[in-house]
């Protein structure tokens, strides 16, 4: 393990990769660091499962015959079927095991947060410079950082510094593991891999999930008039609001010019005169009772 390591804020490309030659050092030294043929590594089986682009491992695969292996990838201790798991790095895996000239791998054995926390790093940069690497797949190594982070004291403000996003950018990225499937395919599928317009996606599922699965079946077809990303953001906002409430009418009073009790058939009626129309109501004896008791009462 790396004693005292601790990446700083802002850490630049340089700064990584010469921490990243110390580790390796120390792996030497005490036997962590291997050469191993193919054969010899297997996927780990308790990592999410992963899609990989063929074009993408041709291209790693001709960049590392070319330049040769520009990391080590991370393993475990070797597990019960002779071969080591790998915990981070297995697109280069992949892309050497495809490979006639390229015949091992190189290969560190993790012993502490430390080494995966500067080969994720390395491996998030690798992925963004030359690899068409799934932005939910990206998402998943971010959080692995956030979470080395926290164990070591510090907040998701200061895994945001050391991988060179804003606090902002790093939370999207975050939210896209909690997106539901269909949404997830889309990058999976590397039908896009823009983060807002995933980010922007997943909460409007969240209060509208007909409209999303609409917009995007617009979008596959190309009948949506715009971009996904602006659409995404529109959808987003609207679902935000909510419903939007009616407003309340207001019915307005008809005005009472005149009120006077009319004898008609042998009934006490009570007419009401308005604007445009006289309203007559008969009255029971109970009400004509009440109302007479009434006037009485403001006579005397």
């Amino acid at each position: 393990m790396l004693k005292g390591f601790k990446v700083q804020k802002g850490a630049t490309k340089a700064q990584l990769e010469a921490v990243r030659d110390e580790v390796v050092t120390i792996a030497k030294s005490e036997g962590r660091y291997l050469e191993l043929g193919p054969d010899q590594l297997e996927p780990d089986p308790n990592q999410p499962r992963k899609t990989f682009d063929e074009q993408g491992l041709q291209d790693l695969q001709r960049s590392i015959e070319a330049r040769g292996q520009l990391q080590p990838i991370l393993i475990g201790e070797q597990g019960d079927s002779g071969k080591y798991p790998i915990i981070s790095g297995e697109r280069r895996w992949r892309a050497i095991s495809n490979s006639s000239t390229v015949k091992t791998v190189s290969a560190i054995v993790r012993s502490g947060a430390s080494d995966e926390l500067l080969l994720l790093l390395m491996q998030i940069d690798e992925n963004n410079q030359r690899e068409q690497v799934p932005a939910i797949e990206n998402a998943e190594a971010m959080q692995r950082v956030v979470d080395i982070c926290k164990i070591n004291g510090n907040d998701q403000a200061y895994a945001a510094s050391i991988l060179g996003v804003s606090k902002g950018h790093l939370s999207k990225y975050l939210a896209l593991l909690k997106a539901p499937d269909s949404i997830k395919q889309l990058s999976l599928n590397n039908e896009t891999q823009d983060v807002v317009t995933l980010y922007d996606l997943t909460r409007a599922y969240q209060k509208n999930q007909n409209a999303v699965d609409s917009l995007v079946n617009q979008w596959k077809s190309g009948e949506l008039i715009g971009t996904l990303r602006k659409a995404s953001r529109e959808l987003a906002e609207s679902s935000k609001k909510g419903p939007q409430k009616k407003k309340a009418t207001i019915k307005a009073i008809p005005i009472v010019k005149q009120t006077e009790l009319v004898e008609q058939g042998g009934d006490i009626q009570l007419k009401v005169t308005l604007d445009k129309k006289v309203l007559n109501f008969s009255l029971t004896d109970d009400a004509l009772t009440a109302l007479k008791k009434g006037l009485k009462l403001q006579k005397s």
